[in-house]
Parts: C-alpha cells; structure tokens; sequence
C-alpha cells in the first residue's frame, strides 16, 4: 500500500487540461480529498443591473454557481444549464461512491483516491484505487490495480460516467488499459444512485477476472516488432495519428519513447527518422509479445494532455489489439 502511495505521489504536476481548462491532481484517501470539493447552486441567468438599465431573468436557462470555499470567499460563475438540467454535486458523487464500495464490503481505510478537478471545478475526474486484493501482477513486480473511475460536471459539460479499468504502478508513471468493459453513462436528469455505480462494481469485478486471464494469454502471445509494422502502418495511423504511430513503433523497437526527427514526405511511422527521449517506465527493451504492445498503447493514452481524450484512447485500445487477437 505504501509502496503505491509513494508511486502515485510522484505524478503530482503533470501538466493536463480538460477541454481547455487547468487541471490540479489532489491523491490521498476519500476524506482527503473531499476539502478539495466545493458546493455549486443554480441562480437565475440575468445580468447585472447597470446604469439603472432594465433587466430579467432568462425564463429558459439557468447559471451555475461555485459557492466560497477553501479561503476564496467569492462566488464564481461556472456554467449556463436549462431550466430541465439536474444539478448532481460532486460531493454526492464521490458519498455514493463510498457507499457502493462499503455495500460491496471494500474496506475505505485501504482504497486510495484521486480527484482531477478543472479551474473552477466544474469537472472532476474521481479515481478510486482498490486495495492490493485486487491487484494483477503481469510477473515482473509491477502491479495492475483495478480502479473505479467517475466522472461528472456541474455546467452539463461532461455526462456522468462510472467505469471501472486497470492501472498499472510503475515508477512514478501509471500505464493504463481499460479493458473492462462495464460502464454507465447518463446525462443529467435525475439523481444518481448507490446501485448505478453498485452495478458497475459487480459487473466489473466479473469482468476484471476475465482481463486477468487475458493478460495472461496475451504475455503467452509472441509477438515482434517486424510483426506489428503492417499494423503501424495503417490501423494504428488511421486511428491514432503519424506522430503517435511513429512512437508506438519506436518504443517497440527500443523499450524508450522518441520525436520525429526527419522529413515527413515519402515516409511512413516505421520509416522515418526519430530522436531517442527516455525510457518508458516498464516497458521491455523489445516489444516481446501482445502483453508488451498494451502497455505501449496505454503510455500513449496517458500522455495526451486532455483528460477526456486521454479516457478515449484508453478505450480504443482493445479494438486497436483486435488484429493480434485472432
């Protein structure tokens, strides 16, 4: 437990955004984090009376408020949401997500947690690391965590989502693979409840016993990078771009990430020049087999800057392997 806690500690000040807004990283254990939380209430959407100028309200929409919190004694303006939209604070999410770890008798005292939260907190990414109990370890001392994620908004910007995936502790760099497929999404309309995330957690842990057997199988898969060129070359560019093809092939090759360093005219991502950078924390010097790959595709989600792209490319990953897994 320790050892994760330190791991995770490490990764503080990664430089993220979440559609355009600052992220801050806060880690420790649920109440930690909740004074990291503040209260939001909905206002009538009007102007500010001015030069004794007539105003009303908006009869269709409403504003968003970020009450005081934390020392900051203002109020905040955060969103415009319609007169139908359900406000779900972000308190309540991460009390029921308490609630369905104790219903499936999680002990709290041992779950890690994460908030992501944007400037204003208008978004949050909450992330909770179940104990070693549920830990993978894929046979070189590097463990897979199975965490629940959730996220939600205020501003209607982000739907709530509650889904449950992989992380894997390697150094001071998580390697993430959301294989898992369980997951809920809704918009805004209602309340969210105990069983909704209680669901997840069932469905999930089923699930995880699957990936288990799967990370298993695909360390058996050999595969070489020489093998995984045709597939660089097409399914992984057309999906994922020439720069992060380019990467994915060079990390393959030497176990460290790079930048293209040539001409782009005339090349393809397992052709054109790239510069050495560092090593990828846990990755082998030579992509041995499908296992390998993963956590290659998993570096590359993990290094988008955006926290909602990020979460897309990790779920992409198993349709990406698709390929190799026939």
């Amino acid at each position: 437990m320790m050892m994760k806690r330190r791991r995770l500690e490490a990764d503080l000040n990664r430089d993220a955004k979440w559609f355009n807004s600052p992220v801050k990283l806060h880690r420790g254990m649920l109440n930690d984090i909740r004074r990291h939380i503040p209260s939001f209430e909905r206002r009538g959407f009007g102007l500010t009376q001015a030069d004794s100028q007539s105003t009303r309200l908006n009869q269709r929409l409403d504003t968003i408020v970020r009450m005081p919190f934390d020392g900051d004694t203002t109020f905040v303006p955060v969103g415009v949401v319609s007169k139908g939209y359900t406000l779900v604070q972000h308190e309540a999410i991460i009390e029921t997500a308490a609630d369905a770890l104790r219903m499936a008798d999680i002990d709290l005292g041992k779950v890690i947690a994460e908030v992501r939260i944007t400037e204003y907190v208008e978004r949050m990414g909450l992330s909770l690391y179940l104990p070693e109990q549920f830990d993978f370890d894929p046979g070189d001392g590097e463990p897979m965590a199975l965490r629940v994620e959730c996220l939600n908004s205020v501003d209607g910007s982000t739907r709530f989502r509650a889904l449950m995936g992989w992380f894997r502790f390697v150094c001071s760099n998580g390697l993430v693979i959301g294989v898992t497929q369980m997951d809920v999404r809704r918009r805004h309309v209602g309340e969210i409840h105990v069983k909704e995330i209680g669901d997840v957690l069932k469905a999930g842990f089923t699930d995880a016993e699957a990936d288990k057997a799967n990370f298993t199988t695909w360390m058996k898969r050999a595969l070489t990078p020489k093998e995984v060129e045709p597939w660089v070359d097409k399914a992984l560019l057309e999906k994922w771009g020439f720069k992060a093809a380019a990467r994915a092939y060079h990390i393959a090759r030497t176990g460290c990430d790079g930048w293209i360093s040539g001409q782009y005219k005339g090349q393809k991502p397992t052709t054109i020049a790239m510069e050495t950078a560092d090593r990828v924390p846990g990755a082998n010097t030579t992509c041995s087999n499908l296992f390998d790959l993963s956590q290659i595709l998993a570096w590359l989600a993990k290094e988008r800057r955006d926290v909602q792209e990020q979460l897309e490319w990790r779920e992409q990953i198993p349709g990406l392997m698709k390929p190799f897994l026939s």
